[in-house]
């Protein structure tokens, strides 16, 4: 797992270099000091050479300084090439989940997803830099100490070696605990991530059913999950911290016996015992290092694997190595024997043909869960067909650039989505850089023009999250002159004047006949009363077309159609 972390290291190679030489001098120049003390007190204090006193600290301290510098250096350029592989691993992973189908999405809770674009790559991004910085100084540091050690006393060093290598080993058993305890961790603060995301994206239904309580024990349920799981991770980080602490006063106390036994014995000078006590202190400074960078290392290995799942995602719906130009005039769309299902099981469409005449409207109606939807999904190539094809122009869509395909597609929603950002922004996005008369002269084609000029700041009003701040009709509105303002040779209007008043209605439906001209045009609707000049009506009934033909071809047959038609009429208000 950790070559997939190697490839965010190439572009920043040099200054890996560069943190890598530097700690390897650092961690030789912190082995010098208890070297230079032994020195002293074996040579120059019993001598009384105040000069040699003199020079021998200054050249300690110029050491600390070069120290210092290398120090900041590496601190600053390692935490600047960590920042910059977490920007660069963001960016990749927010790039592939777009390139992602719809049903990853329909699999995956948003919530989980934010944590892994965020929190996720943000533990990666610690342990990019400490994980090899702090390695290669208890590496260093460690091996040093124990080398100088052995050239003291090697008896006194294989003592305290075979305490070290009691301590390896439970080290390992707790690290190993640590990390399964951190993998739950990330999966616990995953879920309430998603839970918390969820609630308060729905927050006015919640408060609309004054179920305020029972999300709250959702919440509280999944918190104390979380609260537990990360408990459990501190004991086992509490028992690893304070046993290390332990066993360092442990390890001063066993040199202190055995060096004064040792003194006593005649077998060690004092300067020595001093300068082991010295190296003690040296070795243990990067085995409590170890002891945060074991935390580290395991947030950052789950954040990793987090990472690697959603990256590993294979894209299912794919571009063509060479794709097929677009045709002007664009707009011919056929359906050929096509069958979907949306979790492989139940079929949503079955073998449907069905041709969209270029420059034709055609209607789509049906009772609810017909496949209407389904169908626009699959031409905008959300989802492929399980069996059958759809062309554009007589070519497959899967000969198409995906981008290119929706760029000649436009399409206003009954469930209308805009950013929370300025209207003249949520217009624009149809065509990004619009120009400020392009986007009114839409807005007005969309009769949207009125209200927004009413507004304080007019265009520059900022809608809020998902248009919060505007009403339904207003915000289909904006959705409509985005689509003006794109101006695709194929439209598609799912339910897209449901939530305006009756004569802004007529106002706009002469002006998506206008805007129709000579383009393909899909509708989608309930209220039948809207399709009623449409070139074709498709009556859907459990994923097949059991009816096309005009509206007044329809209701002579008297059949599916004739009987949704006849029921709206009966009861306007009633909604299918």
């Amino acid at each position: 797992m950790i070559h997939h972390l190697f490839h965010y290291y190439q572009p920043y190679r040099n200054i890996l270099a560069g943190v890598i030489i530097g700690t390897f001098v650092t961690s030789a120049l912190s082995l010098v000091f208890p070297v230079a003390v032994r020195d002293l007190m074996n040579r120059v204090l019993p001598a009384g050479d105040m000069q040699a006193l003199f020079i021998g600290t200054m050249v300690l301290l110029l050491l600390y300084v070069i120290n210092f510098i290398l120090q900041y250096g590496i601190t600053y350029y390692g935490h600047v090439m960590s920042v910059s592989m977490e920007h660069d691993m963001r960016r990749d992973m927010f790039r592939h989940m777009e390139e992602l189908p719809f049903q990853y999405f329909d699999n995956e809770r948003t919530g989980q997803l934010l944590s892994r674009i965020t929190n996720d790559i943000t533990e990666i991004s610690d342990f990019s830099f400490r994980g090899p910085n702090d390695i290669l100084i208890c590496a260093v540091t460690m091996m040093g100490t124990l080398v100088i050690m052995m050239l003291l006393n090697w008896k006194l060093a294989l003592g305290i070696g075979f305490l070290l290598i009691v301590k390896a080993v439970q080290t390992v058993h707790t690290n190993y605990k640590m990390k399964l305890a951190f993998r739950k961790n990330r999966v616990k603060l995953g879920e309430i991530s998603g839970m918390a995301e969820e609630s308060l994206s729905g927050i006015r239904l919640t408060k609309a059913f004054a179920q305020e309580p029972y999300e709250l024990e959702r919440f509280r349920v999944k918190s104390d999950e979380l609260c537990r799981s990360r408990c459990q991770s501190y004991r086992l980080m509490a028992m690893f911290s304070s046993g290390m602490n332990f066993f360092t006063n442990f390890i001063n106390v066993a040199v202190l016996l055995g060096g004064g036994v040792m003194i006593v014995m005649a077998q060690l000078a004092l300067s020595d015992l001093v300068a082991f006590l010295l190296y003690v202190g040296i070795f243990m400074r990067p085995v409590f290092r170890l002891t945060v960078l074991a935390e580290v290392y395991q947030r950052g290995m789950a954040g990793l694997r987090r990472f690697e799942e959603v990256m590993e995602t294979e894209n299912t719906i794919s571009d063509p190595a060479c794709p097929a130009p677009f045709a002007e005039p664009c707009g011919e769309i056929a359906f050929r024997h096509v069958t979907f299902s949306y979790d492989g099981v139940h079929e949503v469409l079955q073998d449907l043909d069905l041709t969209m005449h270029l420059g034709q409207t055609t209607a789509l109606v049906g009772e609810t869960g017909c496949g209407k939807s389904t169908l626009v999904n699959l031409l905008l190539r959300f989802y492929d067909p399980v069996q059958g094809t759809i062309t554009l122009d007589g070519h497959d869509l899967r000969d198409y650039d995906q981008r290119e395909l929706r760029r000649h597609i436009g399409i206003v929603q009954q469930d209308v989505f805009l950013f929370s950002d300025t209207i003249a922004d949520n217009i624009a996005y149809g065509r990004p850089g619009a120009a400020q008369s392009d986007i009114e002269a839409a807005a007005s084609r969309a009769a949207a023009n009125t209200f927004i000029s009413d507004l304080p700041q007019g265009y520059e009003t900022i809608v809020g999250e998902r248009g919060v701040k505007l009403s339904g009709g207003q915000r289909q509105r904006i959705a409509l002159a985005r689509l003006f303002l794109k101006d695709p040779p194929v439209l598609v209007l799912d339910e897209a004047t449901s939530s305006l008043d009756t004569q802004t209605e007529e106002q706009i439906r002469k002006t998506l006949e206008r805007q129709s001209q000579g383009k393909t045009t899909i509708i989608i609707a309930h209220r039948l009363s809207t399709v009623r000049n449409a070139d074709c009506i498709i009556v859907l009934d459990h994923g097949t077309i059991c009816e096309q033909g005009t509206h007044d071809e329809l209701l002579a047959k008297k059949g599916k159609y004739y009987q949704l038609y006849e029921a709206q009429r009966k009861k306007p208000l009633s909604g299918m």
